[in-house]
């Protein structure tokens, strides 16, 4: 027995406690790794929320520039709707008040494409009144046409990619059911 003790062991052959040592490190190395995969796992998670973020801030400011930009398209529709008669000028004056009409008409299709182009878009006014998009401003009876239904515009109403930004404002048919 004392020959085995004599022995020396090969010292290419690995011991028990470097075998221990090396499966410890080994332990290390999956660990930080494993740590490094969740860390960069975490960080596309964090890119994508920021990105989600990032895009609701925007939209919601564009909703809100557009919701401020309204009144004056209301203006703009107006003072469409109140073109003078030219009727009665001269030729000459007659030329150029027709031109201008012409470059207003061309400056309210521009307008309109770019609503078209971001999704910007008029709420449906035909038909029955909606509270979910409809505002009535006022009752009128008319026999003539449905009870609830909506007689006459006050204001147009506005969604932007089927989102609603102002309701409509109408005037509802109202029939007295005495």
């Amino acid at each position: 027995m004392q020959d085995e003790e004599n022995i020396k062991r090969d010292p290419l052959t690995p011991s028990d406690s470097a075998q221990d040592d090396t499966h410890c490190e080994q332990c290390k190395c999956d660990e930080y790794l494993n740590g490094w995969k969740r860390a960069q796992a975490d960080y596309a998670n964090l890119k994508k929320e920021y990105e989600k973020a990032r895009f609701e801030i925007v939209a919601n400011a564009n909703e809100q520039l557009l919701y401020e930009l309204l009144p004056a398209v209301d203006q703009f529709e107006t003072a469409l709707q109140h073109l003078p008669d030219v009727s009665n000028l001269p030729d000459d004056e007659k030329k150029k008040m027709q031109n201008w009409f012409i470059g207003i008409k061309a400056v309210k299709q521009l307008w309109e494409q770019t609503f078209k182009d971001i999704g910007l878009e008029n709420v449906e006014t035909d038909g029955e009144f909606d509270p979910a998009k409809h505002e009535a401003v006022g009752q009128e009876e008319d026999l003539e046409k449905p009870d609830h239904s909506i007689l006459r515009v006050t204001q147009n109403g506005w969604k932007i990619k089927g989102k609603l930004l102002r309701p409509a404002k109408v005037i509802v048919n109202s029939i007295n059911n005495a």
